[in-house]
């Protein structure tokens, strides 16, 4: 039998802007690693993207270059690629082409979009609005990475159950507890001092570093002399002014240190040296940065909101995202109780066992064989 050609589009990859990235990127590693029988993939990175180095010499996989401006990759590059290619089905993150002639998939990881509209810039939100009901009609299957999203896609879009294929995303087995070597190297290249407090995401406003910032102060007016410092890690998305002008204001502005966007290596070690990670982000398709703490051997403390509880379940200790009382008791308490950092830190190297980017990929195979009718 013919083989099958799937396109996936990986523009993604490079742009060091966080869950879309991590997403593709596994994704791939994934179907790199597992016996595709019968399909061939042709991948599109965009023009400054570095090829992933289990990419190299694998003859299951073509490389094609696609534009980062969304009109010019979304009319043009793909349409015209994928007749190139002789693509059997295209899979895209969020829009498909306006104009494709093959079947297509999406995975859409949340639709924060439309349910907090606020966090967004209107320009992004003009993107979303027009692109998205198109993408969801055409597509012949959604994936999407919680039960949480499922039900929100359900309620937004209207969309027959069975189209909607929950798939977990995985956690790469790059995050691993560090050495004490390479966590005391990372943390003298940032000028860190243990103890402190970690939060990783992009700055814009759903992650709630408004509220990072506003609770750690808090823990500091109930004890000057917490011995943790905060430290947030993260590329400037949109939206982030108020978040500077937040740590500006604060008196406590001394103990709060900004790195920027770093790399995975350095990433890992600061997840590993610290104290404890803290993500109160307000909404989240799944939420990346938890489980890559937890898989570093770090205590979680997590928003009770969209996907956060069902990713985490009884791993993390769970709070009200404006609740910066709240917030703060749980930072000094998870702080100072020696018991419940070891409990939490054993049930959370154990849950990331479950999230591999091989189920992953084995499960998006099924979705693509399914689309294609061949099983």
């Amino acid at each position: 039998m013919k083989q099958k050609k799937i396109g996936i589009d990986a523009h993604a990859i490079g742009l060091k802007q966080g869950g879309n990235e991590r997403y593709i990127e596994g994704l791939l590693k994934g179907l790199s690693e597992i016996e595709t029988c019968g399909l061939s993939f042709t991948i599109f990175f965009n023009h400054k993207a570095k090829i992933p180095d289990f990419l190299k010499g694998n003859k299951s996989f073509e490389i094609e270059r696609v534009s980062v401006n969304p009109i010019k990759r979304l009319f043009f590059d793909l349409p015209k690629n994928a007749k190139k290619s002789k693509l059997d089905l295209l899979h895209t993150q969020y829009h498909l082409p306006p104009h494709i002639g093959i079947p297509s998939v999406i995975t859409l990881h949340d639709v924060s979009y439309f349910t907090h509209p606020e966090f967004f810039p209107i320009y992004e939100r003009l993107k979303m609005n027009l692109m998205m009901p198109l993408s969801i009609k055409k597509a012949k299957k959604i994936i999407t990475v919680s039960e949480f999203s499922k039900k929100e896609i359900l309620n937004i879009y209207n969309v027959k159950r069975d189209k909607i294929c929950v798939i977990y995303n995985g956690i790469s087995n790059k995050f691993k507890p560090a050495g004490q070597k390479e966590i005391k190297e990372t943390l003298a290249k940032y000028g860190i001092r243990q103890p402190y407090i970690l939060t990783v995401s992009n700055l814009q406003p759903r992650k709630n570093l408004k509220g990072v910032i506003e609770s750690f102060t808090k823990v500091l007016e109930k004890n000057e002399n917490f011995p943790c410092n905060l430290v947030i890690v993260g590329k400037k998305l949109w939206l982030y002014d108020e978040i500077f002008s937040k740590i500006r204001n604060s008196r406590f502005n001394s103990r709060i240190i900004l790195t920027g966007y770093i790399d995975d290596k350095d990433l890992v070690s600061l997840y590993s040296g610290a104290k404890v990670f803290i993500y109160i982000s307000f909404y989240e398709g799944f939420g990346f940065p938890p489980l890559e703490a937890m898989a570093c051997g770090c205590v979680v403390i997590t928003s009770n909101t969209s996907s956060l509880p069902e990713v985490t379940g009884d791993t993390a200790i769970h709070v009200n995202p404006e609740n910066y009382e709240e917030i703060a008791s749980n930072i000094i308490k998870i702080c100072h109780d020696t018991n419940l950092q070891n409990t939490l830190r054993e049930k959370g190297l154990m849950l990331v066992k479950k999230f591999t980017w091989h189920e992953c990929a084995m499960k998006t195979i099924q979705v693509y064989k399914n689309v294609l009718s061949l099983i």
